[in-house]
């Protein structure tokens, strides 16, 4: 019995190191670090300009421009930012994306601390951001099979993923102690200094030892052409766009309510809302740490369809919360089904992915995810001015829990199944 005993905990020790073990990489490691101090500085500001926005107009009309205004030049500069990510250098162009991004948070704090900032600005420079994000995204999510190589794409992916929710567990905490001691500027700052942070982690990687992008000399029109040409290929990326598609735009539209949530619906305050976001954020973290774990990695359209339609059913009875301790709850089951759905069909198309096409494939996967999400921003604003906060995210549930339920349906009757080995 000792003997089953220590050679079952020495399973688990080794299986709890397999699930880091990109890290024994050292310019994952840099880069995961500098990522870290990044994304928290990015959900602390994207969380500080909600609550501005909201303070300035009281209007959930204007929370869904304030989103559609960010995300939607992914859905119209997408395609040519994955064409870019194909053919040009990624880590000088990685560093030249955050610098603009450190700049449009300065320009952010100066004019709040200049109390001079107004709506329009604000919408002019989410949209400035939003235009970066529209490059740097499948730049950066390429360039992630650059630094490890394809064989540990899989743990690699899901430790960043596991690390970009952890930073939204801390980012709108952090976000909340902020404001309310010194205002939204003060996280407009904090934001440039992890840009800052990012830029000298990317300056200290070894760049002999990672795999250079082929330089292309197609033209950009032609080299988004061959990548809807790869995609129309993908039996199994044609529905994991779609199911993307349908979480982003239908299932994705509570985020944006969640200021109007914490306030109105909660009878809270900028302290609530940081917690409610952190919720949603530790089952995130959860998720992309159990998906980290899994050493095989089969039927991965299927599990993120099944994860999808919890993830539905637990919005659905987050509308309907009675109060902010079940809504917390309800938020970390979302998040964990969040993560693991989009976190498979993000690995699912970077394997599926020829070598030369992935900054194509995934700016793909970001259209889907970031793009499309504007137009359910803007419909909730509308929708919960109309009906209610509540009542808004009740509906969105049903409706991506039968669009869901449908595509999981289409994904066991074509027997889709990609296997990764061990």
């Amino acid at each position: 019995m000792c003997a089953e005993s220590h050679e079952t905990n020495v399973a688990t020790a080794e299986s709890g190191w397999s699930a880091l073990r990109a890290f024994r990489s050292r310019n994952f490691s840099i880069y995961f670090a500098g990522q870290l101090v990044s994304m928290i500085g990015t959900w602390s500001q994207m969380l500080a300009v909600s609550w501005l926005v909201w303070r300035l107009t009281g209007s959930p009309i204007w929370l869904g421009v304030t989103g559609f205004a960010m995300q939607l030049p992914t859905l119209i500069l997408g395609l040519a930012g994955g064409a870019i990510a194909d053919r040009y250098d990624r880590l000088g162009a990685l560093r030249v994306a955050q610098f603009l991004a450190m700049l449009q948070a300065l320009a952010l704090a100066w004019l709040a601390l200049t109390h001079s900032i107004a709506l329009w600005q604000v919408m002019l420079l989410c949209a400035a951001l939003g235009t970066i994000y529209a490059f740097e995204m499948p730049m950066r999510q390429a360039f992630l099979a650059d630094l490890v190589g394809k064989e540990e794409l899989l743990n690699a992916t899901s430790l960043v993923n596991g690390m970009t929710h952890a930073s939204r567990v801390l980012g709108p905490v952090v976000a909340g102690i902020v404001v309310a001691w010194k205002g939204e500027a003060a996280c407009f700052l904090l934001n440039a200094a992890a840009f800052l942070a990012f830029i000298l982690a990317l300056s200290l990687l070894d760049r002999g030892s990672i795999a250079a992008a082929r330089e292309r000399v197609e033209p950009i029109v032609e080299c988004i052409r061959e990548g809807l040409q790869q995609l129309r290929m993908i039996r199994d990326a044609r529905l994991s766009i779609a199911l993307i598609a349908v979480l982003a735009g239908i299932g994705m539209q509570f985020t944006t309510l969640m200021p109007m949530f914490a306030d109105e619906v909660f009878g809270g305050g900028i302290v609530q809302l940081g917690w409610l976001m952190a919720a949603s954020s530790a089952g995130s973290l959860c998720g992309a740490l159990w998906l980290a774990a899994r050493r095989n990695s089969e039927r991965l359209l299927a599990l993120a369809a099944k994860c999808a339609v919890v993830f539905s059913a637990a919005l659905i009875s987050f509308g309907i919360s009675p109060s902010i301790y079940p809504a917390i709850c309800l938020l970390a089951v979302m998040g964990f089904c969040f993560t693991v759905s989009f976190s498979s069909m993000g690995t699912l198309m970077q394997i599926e992915a020829p070598e030369n096409m992935r900054g194509r494939m995934m700016s793909l996967y970001t259209m889907a995810y970031v793009g499309i999400g504007p137009i359910g921003y803007v419909t909730a604003g509308f929708v919960a001015r109309a009906i209610g906060a509540q009542a808004t995210v009740a509906v969105s549930g049903v409706l991506c829990v039968m669009a869901s339920g449908w595509i999981l349906l289409k994904a066991r009757e074509k027997g889709l199944r990609v296997i990764v080995g061990e």
